[in-house]
């Protein structure tokens, strides 16, 4: 099939009406088509037709590159927002993804309600990442590949050049005179993608050659058995509560190929990056340990803890700090995820504020063997039984800030304060105050 001017506008008129259609144009053969092509067809395009441009300072002439984008731009009438980033991969990091996860930062930034984003890839650039998710041992989710359409913040995201290979859209740029840049990193066969697309794609279309279409096809049918696997999984979600946590009855009732399927709709709902399928098998066998241990499978960026029955997908929590004095009027950073803890004046509430001396209260966290009883109760114990007997998650037990004063504990933030270390009434007392700390039951 051969590419037209009229076959994106006819993709676009499938879909609702965008306010505004915004090309991400790097200046490149794709892109650059993209653009000439909805320039070709703006006076019937829905909404008003722009184009993003993203600097990523890696290549010499990427100053000329944006010069060439806003030149084009100028000769089509069409406004052009430039962005220069920053792109500083850390050990380990792939400089590609860096750059990527910049680039779509950008895109971000710029959308506005109603608005789609409109990216150049095409078949070969699908065959592409079909094959790279295929070589990962990817599951249908991976070998999807790249949607011709998925919302994105506030609008969408669309790809109307995938039918289409790159010699389809050179054919039509070249009848059309137009001129484009080439960035030599993409001849680089040091990445993945380039030693697909200069040693591999052209060994399978000298074989097969219409290897590009066959294998967006093929990533068009992972994605279709993909959109059914979500609805059951969705169901099943349903069925078993549809809560932030998931009960371990619903991993034991189900199917292991079901209940792998329903741990990844439920940690993708809840935010977090999905496991690896080692780890996936170890939550389903851990989900069956001994009722008396709480066990925690983790990998990178979240962790699922069971207890209770339960399950708890949650992003990993930093170590507790060392100890440090907290004064009234000030606030402590315990680190990300855990809050902030401070003193707040207030009568008959928390410690009684004759008990603090000029340097502050002393804060620490557990490390065995501390003993109290709290407001109201009898007697003392345990802190460790005190802890149990209020259902307190396991993983937070020893980061709760304990308060004392000298050795004398006073109070656990989020609980409770000690006898006799209380407030009365109508006495002078310093409430602690812990900021956005984790759900603690």
């Amino acid at each position: 099939m051969a590419f037209s001017s009229s076959s994106v506008l006819a993709f676009l008129l499938r879909l609702a009406p965008a306010r505004r259609y915004r090309v991400a144009l790097s200046g490149g053969l794709d892109s650059s088509v993209l653009l000439y092509a909805l320039a070709a067809e703006r006076a019937v395009l829905p909404g008003e037709l722009t184009a993003v441009h993203v600097h990523h300072g890696l290549h010499k002439d990427a100053d000329a590159w944006q010069a060439a984008c806003e030149r084009t731009c100028r000769a089509l009438s069409i406004s052009l927002e430039s962005r220069r980033v920053t792109v500083s991969p850390g050990k380990g990091e792939s400089l590609e993804a860096i750059a990527r996860e910049q680039r779509y930062t950008v895109f971000r930034e710029r959308m506005q309600p109603g608005d789609a984003l409109l990216l150049a890839h095409h078949a070969d650039d699908q065959a592409e990442t079909f094959l790279l998710q295929a070589l990962r041992g990817a599951g249908v989710r991976g070998l999807a590949a790249m949607p011709e359409r998925a919302d994105f913040a506030g609008g969408s995201l669309l790809r109307p050049l995938l039918p289409f290979t790159r010699a389809d859209l050179e054919d039509w740029a070249r009848s059309h005179g137009l001129e484009w840049n080439e960035d030599p990193s993409n001849a680089d066969r040091g990445f993945d993608r380039n030693y697909l697309r200069h040693e591999v794609m052209p060994a399978l279309k000298r074989r097969w050659p219409a290897a590009a279409h066959t294998l967006s096809r093929a990533a068009r049918h992972s994605a279709e058995a993909e959109a059914v696997v979500q609805v059951l999984a969705a169901e099943d979600w349903q069925r078993y509560g549809a809560g932030e946590t998931l009960p371990v009855q619903a991993l034991t009732a189900l199917p292991e190929p079901r209940a792998r399927q329903l741990l990844r709709h439920w940690i993708h709902l809840r935010g977090l990056p999905l496991p690896p399928s080692i780890k996936l098998s170890e939550i389903l066998l851990q989900a069956q340990a001994a009722e008396d241990r709480n066990p925690c499978v983790d990998w990178e960026g979240a962790e699922v803890r069971r207890y209770a029955d339960q399950l708890f997908a949650l992003r990993p929590l930093p170590a507790p700090p060392g100890e440090f004095q907290l004064r009234p009027g000030s606030f402590e950073d315990l680190g990300s995820g855990l809050g902030a803890l401070g003193l707040v004046p207030a009568a008959g509430e928390g410690i009684r504020a004759a008990l603090c001396g000029p340097a502050g209260f002393r804060v620490a966290f557990r490390s065995g063997g501390e003993s109290c009883q709290p407001t109201g109760r009898a007697h003392g114990r345990p802190l460790k039984k005190w802890l149990q007997e209020m259902h307190v998650f396991p993983w937070l037990r020893d980061r709760l800030p304990l308060v004392y004063s000298g050795e004398d504990l006073l109070a656990v933030a989020g609980l409770f304060a000690c006898e006799p270390y209380a407030a009365r009434p109508g006495e002078a007392g310093l409430r602690i105050e812990w900021r956005e700390h984790p759900p603690l039951h």
